[in-house]
């Protein structure tokens, strides 16, 4: 077994050691490749490549290059070709506005390398022992390029000292700062990301048992399946992350973006092609959480949220396929393609027949409806919550300034209190702010900048664990009765019931600490209060927070410096630093939720199918309300199908969704606001104004909104 875990090692490690030595190097400044390669690729047209790509990509799929068969098969080949090398070029050449896309780009090839050797070389191999060879691989990869970077940073073994407020060509360079702190630290990106996928590596490994005959394996598709939403989580709590650091406008917050899209799209495509649809539907039968993810993705939720993206793209689509048949029909005509006995009059090709016809058989008044909540959510929280916070919090810091510090630790506490109470608002923007604002007010009172950041975060940390007893008293317990919060928490399923036994467990572990500290601020105290868990081990299991906050509050405190000695990027570098370490953490600590959580599942598996396993008091109450609202949802779809719709609610239903799609594609890619951080001061927009924060394209969409 272990032989064959170290030669499929050996073999990954051949297939991804290329691209990942190359990556480093040319994407980071261990090496003057770095600078080389990013210079030369800044000079390079993305735009050409990726439309030409695409280009190529539409052609060939016109054509139909894919149901060539025989010797023009070598077209379709080659079509695959080209348009996998221009987009690949091209997302190449788009580093100057997005200078973390070819380290993506380089770590999706090496997996893609350990991917070809597992179906090309290693097909016969058993899956847990193949996948435990490419986890070592991958932690290998991780170790050594953390251990290089640090190395690289702190001491002058390797090129000298390479702070980054020590480099010379920082300032001589025509990069964008964020370019700059990108280069610096792509090994630790890298290096991040190789843990992830050593992780996933690992957790698959376990999962893959091999049968009595020795010959084949079982595989546990639910508990696979299970790992995939963990993951899936860990990538939108990525985009959480990325919400939260976009308030310090540290230029971390698109990189974190980003690899959180690269994440999520690895996710679909490996279940798209590893797993199968037909699989993810037959799990979804017998696993409750496959059965709650299955149940939302064709909710009308989601459907809602689609339309909202799909309203322009829809007529396209549909104009496309009616080409894209007359293509066909004529390819048949010649032979090229068989004849599958569609007949002269489909005017339109089968795949989108099918799609017009799913489209139409959706509850297409609820579907309209739900578009509009859904784009009101979105605008609320995306614009509303963290646009306004950001403005606001940089308005109580120019107010509260001239404060004496015991006015003004108190001012920040009752706001700070009442935005933890608020759910879509994060954490780590208060903790920014208090280092800002105190540590001004102790360096004006001569106390130092060392006992400001010390005030900050013993303020800090005393701020959220007052917000956590808060949250799980007066929010969480108010509703732990309530069988409509706890069905909406879903009590009832595996996962929860796994996350209330290493809750419920006294004292301090890895376990719960992980849980408390890697989920979001507020879903995860009210959660605790919703499951009556005592508020005293909560807090004690909360404590390892200050290896969170203090971080976001030294991040604060070098901003305000930043922008005190603007001739030195030394302040800016350390607040990057300091940014980037709290987001390590919270992601850590997120992984480390995932782990536990899915070991408790399997440790008791047996005791979880009894159903009795730490059953909630009120949870047959939970499971008859579910079944209620399956029968309220059928009822509701009989009597508000579409041809029951009178005709002026269907033009209004139509028009709301279409202005709302409007109004969202304008939020997203019109550029609406004004690039504002929490370091800013309102009194420097143009006119002082707060009105100037939003462009015109911002009033249209807000106009859009109201509209729907």
């Amino acid at each position: 077994m272990e032989s064959l875990a170290i030669q499929a090692g050996s073999f990954v490690l051949a297939a991804t050691l290329p691209p990942i030595s190359l990556t480093a190097a040319c994407t980071s400044k261990l090496t003057p490749c770095g600078v080389i390669a990013y210079n030369w690729l800044d000079k390079q047209s993305a735009f050409f490549w990726i439309v030409s790509g695409l280009t190529v990509g539409v052609l060939g799929h016109l054509l139909d290059v894919q149901r060539w068969k025989g010797a023009l098969r070598i077209f379709a080949v080659a079509n695959y070709l080209a348009v996998t090398s221009c987009l690949l070029l091209g997302v190449l050449f788009l580093c100057e506005t997005a200078p973390s896309l070819p380290i993506i780009l380089g770590m999706l090839i090496s997996i893609l390398g350990a991917v070809l050797v597992r179906c090309l070389v290693l097909g016969d191999t058993p899956t847990s022992t193949f996948m435990h060879g490419t986890g070592f691989v991958f932690g290998l990869y991780a170790g050594v390029l953390a251990v290089t970077w640090v190395v690289w940073v702190s001491t002058p073994f390797i090129s000298g000292n390479n702070f980054w407020g020590n480099q010379k060509d920082y300032i001589e360079s025509h990069f964008s700062d964020t370019t700059h702190f990108v280069l610096w630290v792509s090994p630790l990106i890298l290096s991040v990301g190789c843990l992830l996928v050593s992780l996933f590596s690992i957790l698959r490994s376990k999962i893959h048992a091999r049968n009595k005959d020795g010959q084949s394996e079982e595989v546990s598709l639910s508990v696979e399946l299970r790992v995939l939403i963990y993951c899936l989580a860990l990538a939108l709590f990525g985009a959480w992350v990325a919400a939260s650091l976009a308030a310090g406008d540290l230029g971390l917050s698109r990189v974190v973006l980003r690899l959180s899209a690269a994440m999520g799209a690895s996710i679909a495509v490996y279940v798209g092609y590893f797993i199968g649809m037909a699989n993810l539907r037959r799990a979804s039968e017998s696993n409750s959480a496959m059965q709650l993810m299955m149940e939302l993705l064709h909710s009308d939720i989601a459907k809602g949220a689609f339309m909202l993206l799909a309203w322009p793209l829809l007529p396209v689509y549909f104009v496309y396929e009616v080409l894209h048949q007359a293509i066909r029909s004529c390819q048949k005509c010649m032979g090229v393609e068989p004849n599958d006995g569609d007949g002269p009059s489909v005017w339109i090709t089968a795949e989108a027949k099918q799609h017009w016809e799913e489209l139409v058989n959706w509850n297409r008044a609820s579907v309209l409806e739900r578009s509009m909540l859904v784009g009101i959510f979105y605008v609320t929280v995306q614009v509303g919550v963290s646009q306004g916070v950001t403005v606001f919090l940089s308005w109580l810091s120019d107010e509260i300034a001239p404060w004496s510090l015991p006015s003004m630790l108190a001012v920040l506490f009752a706001i700070g209190e009442v935005m933890f109470l608020l759910p879509p608002v994060p954490g780590l923007p208060i903790y920014l702010i208090s280092g800002i604002v105190v540590v001004q007010r102790c360096l004006q009172d001569g106390r130092g900048f060392w006992v400001g950041v010390a005030v900050a975060s013993v303020f800090s940390v005393v701020l959220k664990m007052v917000a956590v007893f808060l949250q799980q008293k007066a929010i969480g317990e108010s509703f732990s009765r309530s069988v409509k919060v706890k069905k909406l928490c879903a009590i009832h399923t595996p996962t929860m019931k796994a996350v209330r036994h290493i809750l419920s467990r006294p004292g301090l572990d890895t376990a719960k600490v992980a849980v408390l500290v890697g989920g979001p601020d507020w879903p995860t105290s009210v959660l605790t209060g919703i499951l009556r868990l005592n508020a005293g081990q909560m807090l004690l299991g909360t404590t390892p927070i200050i290896l969170l906050i203090v971080p976001v509050v030294f991040s604060g405190a070098f901003m305000l410096q930043a922008a005190q000695d603007k001739s030195s990027h030394l302040y800016s570098s350390l607040a990057q630093i300091s940014s980037m370490l709290s987001s390590i953490v919270m992601v850590g600590m997120m992984v480390g939720a995932v782990y536990h959580i899915e070991s408790v599942q399997q440790q008791f598996k047996a005791e979880i199918e009894q159903g009795d396993w730490e059953k909630d008091p009120q949870e047959d109450e939970v499971l008859q309300a579910i079944k209620e609202d399956e029968q309220k949802s059928k009822a509701y779809e009989h009597f508000a199908r579409w041809d029951l719709v009178p005709s002026w609610m269907r033009a209004l239903l139509y028009a709301g969704s279409l202005t709302m799609s409007a109004g969202i594609y304008l939020v997203l890619f019109a550029d609406p606001f004004e690039s504002f951080s929490i370091a800013d001061h309102v009194s420097d927009l143009p006119g002082g104004s707060i009105r100037s924060l939003i462009h015109t394209t911002g009033y249209a969409a807000f106009a859009c909104v109201l509209v729907a």
